[in-house]
């Protein structure tokens, strides 16, 4: 079964804006590991062990009386969200954002898992969001004579959003000119069908834009295919055809076919980034800033085209490095989460490409 996933870029964006006169937002990410808690007493175990940390974490040092308030009223209003376990199904993990101040009590199913943490401040802690979120675009196309399906989500989460079919004569061997007409008929009738499929992926693309694009197709369709596509659509369209069936491919088999080929234009982009960073670098031509000081002005004077960072940096700097992503997130910036790559280490775990 395919991971659930409530996160989008819209939901972080908003998520971004919300900001509490004082620190009243708690924010509780749980982890859903089935190898560890499949079960209801294994979740509950879980759930009582967050909640305890967050509870200790209120109660603990001088607060304001109304910040006191309204944290108690949060942990309470959690504790009665997470005692109904429906919200598990499917999920991998979860992210819950409750605040009374801000009328706040929004819960996320995450189809990839994140450690059991507590974060208290004046804004929801999403940097744990934005990998789901900013790879929550990709687009796979299923596509044969007849029939199109059209998926949309990240590498771990597909969802079917569109299905159609076309007339399409099936194949028969009348001989002479009549089969010649025949033939010409049905293959007029497919080109009309690619057509159709090329229209919709680019009203998709119009409405809510996806980056990738992967199709899957025969060798005979592909160059057809890809030759009525939209010039906005083929900019984003990767160069490798996937092999499944229209029909019978379940969504897991889909997900499994695509697996590689995002997980190489992944690790791609986080290449190109990491040179087009050494190299304004060693230009100095201020196009780049590395470390964190240097990052935070930059998104003060609203300058960053993209933010990387490395996420295990949140376990020493939570509250800075989150800043830092709420900023970029507001300022529609990308966000790369970098993780098991050492050439990080000499930008100060932290840089970012700047627009100017």
């Amino acid at each position: 079964m395919a991971a659930a996933n409530d996160v989008g870029e819209q939901t972080v964006r908003e998520l971004a804006q919300l900001r509490a006169e004082g620190e009243t937002v708690l924010s509780l990410y749980l982890d859903l590991d089935p190898a560890q808690f499949a079960t209801p007493r294994a979740r509950n175990s879980e759930i009582d062990s967050l909640l305890d940390g967050a509870h200790r974490e209120i109660e603990s040092g001088k607060r304001p009386h109304a910040e006191l308030m309204a944290l108690r009223a949060a942990l309470t209003r959690a504790r009665d969200m997470l005692a109904e376990h429906s919200w598990a199904q499917g999920a991998h993990a979860i992210a819950l954002f409750v605040s009374e101040p801000l009328s706040l009590a929004r819960l996320l199913r995450l189809p990839n898992h994140v450690s059991a943490s507590w974060v208290i401040a004046d804004a929801p802690f999403i940097a744990p969001l934005t990998p789901a979120a900013m790879e929550g675009r990709v687009c796979v196309a299923l596509v044969d004579e007849r029939f199109a399906r059209i998926l949309r989500g990240t590498p771990e989460w597909l969802v079917e959003r569109v299905s159609f079919g076309d007339d399409v004569h099936g194949r028969e061997k009348k001989g002479g000119w009549s089969q010649a007409r025949y033939q010409r008929s049905q293959h007029e009738e497919v080109e009309a069908h690619l057509r159709h499929v090329a229209r919709m992926l680019h009203d998709l693309q119009r409405v809510a834009p996806y980056d990738p694009l992967l199709i899957a197709c025969t060798a005979e369709l592909w160059g057809r295919v890809v030759d009525k596509l939209h010039a906005d659509v083929r900019r984003v369209l990767l160069e490798q055809r996937l092999v499944l069936d229209v029909g019978d491919a379940s969504i897991e088999d889909v997900e499994r076919a695509a697996a590689a080929p995002l997980a190489e234009r992944r690790r791609a982009r986080e290449d190109e980034v990491l040179a087009q960073l050494r190299e304004h670098v060693g230009r100095e031509d201020g196009r780049a800033a590395v470390g964190l000081d240097a990052v935070m002005d930059a998104l003060v004077q609203r300058r960053v085209a993209t933010l990387v960072y490395d996420p295990d940096r949140l376990q020493q700097s939570k509250n800075t490095v989150e800043d830092a992503v709420q900023s970029a997130v507001r300022q529609s910036a990308e966000v790369l989460a970098m993780r098991e790559r050492p050439e990080l280490g000499p930008l100060g775990e932290i840089a970012a490409i700047l627009r100017f």
